[in-house]
């Protein structure tokens, strides 16, 4: 039967009119798609690593270090992890408050997850203040007994950081090229087993960092004071450090569903230290602080810690922290999901393009 004209034009302009309905809506979700903060949120954060991830279990197990002028921690306030789980408005437990009464059975996990990390950790089972304080390995042992009670959340994210003390600890004692040649072999080695660990007790997102360029930090210069060499080999060893790690992490994303996302730390010290103003610091190479030798006392404070890199001759200012955490805000955000929704929404959108010119097309042949 053929349609009148008035008919034809009436089932043309539906047909257009669910044709655009369907477009709107596809588009929509292609741009929500395209917005940074589109990736699912994390359910929780567990972190693992050394001084630059420890935001107060030193602290509470020596008191250490001197506070004020320290934090209560390694730095002059919140520390790169402390505004990261901020932002992603998570406030993970210290493993040294609910650790003990977790694992006994009196409570449950903190729900917004623990942070694990103890300052002066080596990547081994070693902490370099004593025998009496545990290292990364053991972090990890904590969190297998921990899953082992109650199986994490698969939304959990596992930050994890490691490895300026073995380097740091090593050239300081033992400044030889020589000596230290297979050093970043086994430091890579043993992140890797922390990050194999953490997965086999369930982690599916893991945030791994890679060392800033040792040889920038203060403390090198220091070394360098006795030993000439130290800076130069602070820098090969974690520059080696680096192209292991990086390679290592590429052979374990092939063999696991997990997602390894990785965080390049010594990319932004280097742009920091080559571009300050851009970060708005104006010294990155001089500590804010100047302890004595026993750290029990500050020899002298910079009047504007706002603008210094370091806060003392290893770690960051509240400032350099917040550096780290934007870039790994940024990481995150733009880390491709598994299954991207993005390719869906595209998927989506091409389909209803297509749909709707077919139903347009159909309604005017029928009127031939």
């Amino acid at each position: 039967m053929r349609l009148t004209y008035q008919s034809k034009i009436r089932k043309i302009a539906i047909a257009l009119a669910s044709f655009l309905f369907i477009c709107a809506i596809s588009l929509h979700a292609v741009a929500q798609d395209n917005n940074l903060e589109s990736r699912p949120d994390y359910a929780a954060v567990n972190i693992f690593g050394d001084s630059l991830m420890d935001a107060g279990n030193i602290f509470n197990l020596t008191e250490r270090p001197p506070s004020p002028p320290y934090a209560q921690k390694f730095s002059n306030g919140p520390l790169w992890v402390e505004q990261l789980a901020d932002e992603l408005k998570l406030s993970p437990a210290l493993s040294t408050k609910v650790l003990p009464s977790v694992l006994n059975g009196k409570t449950s996990p903190p729900a917004d997850g623990i942070n694990f990390a103890l300052a002066g950790s080596l990547s081994s089972d070693l902490n370099v203040s004593g025998s009496q304080l545990y290292g990364l390995q053991q972090q990890i042992e904590s969190f297998r007994d921990l899953s082992a009670i109650a199986p994490p959340n698969p939304d959990t994210l596992y930050l994890l950081l490691v490895g300026g003390n073995d380097y740091n600890e090593a050239v300081r004692l033992t400044p030889s090229v020589a000596a230290l040649a297979d050093l970043p072999e086994q430091v890579s080695d043993h992140v890797i087993s922390a990050a194999t660990a953490l997965i086999e007790s369930g982690a599916r997102h893991l945030l791994i960092s890679n060392l800033p360029i040792l040889g920038q930090q203060p403390y090198a210069n220091f070394l360098n004071q006795a030993t000439p060499q130290s800076a130069a080999l602070l820098n090969s060893l974690s520059t080696r450090h680096n192209q292991l790690l990086a390679q290592k992490l590429d052979a374990l994303a092939a063999t696991t569903q997990a997602e390894i996302i990785p965080l390049d730390l010594a990319g932004l010290f280097s742009a920091v230290v080559d571009s300050p103003t851009q970060f708005g610091l104006t010294n990155v190479s001089d500590p804010c602080l100047v302890k004595s030798r026993s750290e029990t006392a500050s020899v002298s404070l910079c009047d504007n810690p706002k603008q210094f890199l370091f806060w003392d001759q290893v770690h960051p200012t509240e400032q350099g922290h917040a550096a780290i955490a934007q870039l790994a805000i940024e990481t995150l955000a733009s880390a491709e999901p598994q299954t991207s929704p993005n390719a869906v929404s595209k998927l989506g959108l091409l389909t209803a393009l297509g749909g709707g010119m077919a139903i347009a097309y159909l309604a005017l042949k029928e009127g031939h």
